[in-house]
């Protein structure tokens, strides 16, 4: 479909080397500049300090220093947590960020893909075993705990969303299909333009507009699983085979071909705001 829009709901970036004697001052001034109160996270939080910057309801910036498995020094990584969008705002945190690292890696990111469709008409299945689970009209592939891990899928009623918890009217209807990309290993931030994620490896996706032609005890499986009634974890390896067969003949969502022609355009600015250059191949020094 040349009408689905890729974003990035959320990104994750880590600094390499950052020094104590930088960040010690930073918090503080941080803590001050935006009367906040730095926490100090358990282990399983990941993560020693964090300071969380809010200037609205959904401008955001979450700064994490010190993971719990990097042995005792003076210098650590730091992480930093926001939606692209709002990364103008903390412009002035970002340079100095840049001055006191090593390296700037891309650690990981919600990739959305916003299908112009009501969401009963989106069909959605694992490829690798995910069970889905459903919770007040969601579909989720994966544990709430597995939320970061790569691969973690929702899909959800976008236009629903947006008038219920933002209160934005939106125009027709949009199903939101959201996927966690986590690279095996870390990316460096001035080449992400070149590391476009891939999900059909992962998950079928496919929009319905007539399933009249499949026989009655498919088309029931189908409309059951759309509707909320089963997953496709209950049915046999057979029919799940069978139904994904019958399905392609329906509008297929090909997320690697939609990422590789706008993930450029998706990621340029954010990369060039972080670290200000990007390359845009291997051969490229800077933008």
């Amino acid at each position: 479909m040349s009408n689905i829009k890729l974003s990035i709901d959320k990104m994750v970036i880590e600094y390499k080397d950052v020094h104590w004697k930088f960040f010690n001052p930073f918090k503080r001034n941080i803590c001050d500049y935006y009367g906040i109160t730095e926490s100090i996270g358990k282990t399983d939080w990941g993560f020693k300090y964090h300071l969380h910057i809010e200037l609205s309801d959904e401008t955001y910036l979450h700064i994490s220093y010190q993971p719990y498995h990097e042995p005792k020094s003076l210098k650590h990584s730091l992480r930093i947590e926001t939606h692209p969008d709002y990364l103008p705002e903390f412009k002035h945190l970002l340079d100095t960020l840049y001055q006191n690292a090593s390296s700037i890696w891309f650690a990981r990111c919600d990739v959305a893909f916003d299908i112009p469709s009501p969401i009963t008409n989106v069909f959605t299945s694992s490829k690798t075993g995910r069970r889905m689970n459903l919770y007040e009209g969601t579909r989720y592939f994966g544990r709430k705990s597995k939320r970061q891990q790569a691969g973690y899928c929702r899909v959800y009623d976008k236009r629903k969303e947006q008038e219920e918890r933002k209160r934005k009217n939106t125009v027709g209807e949009l199903t939101r299909v959201e996927i966690v990309y986590k690279p095996d290993e870390k990316i460096p931030m001035e080449d992400l333009v070149q590391h476009p994620p891939r999900f059909n490896q992962l998950y079928f996706c496919s929009v319905l507009h007539d399933i009249t032609p499949l026989k009655p005890e498919k088309r029931a499986i189908v409309l059951a699983i759309q509707n909320g009634l089963m997953t496709m974890d209950e049915f046999t390896p057979h029919h799940k085979r069978t139904i994904a067969e019958l399905l392609k003949s329906q509008e297929v969502v090909d997320f690697d071909s939609i990422a590789i022609e706008q993930w450029e355009e998706t990621v340029l600015l954010p990369c060039a705001l972080v670290c200000g250059r990007v390359n845009r191949t291997a051969k490229d020094e800077a933008c």
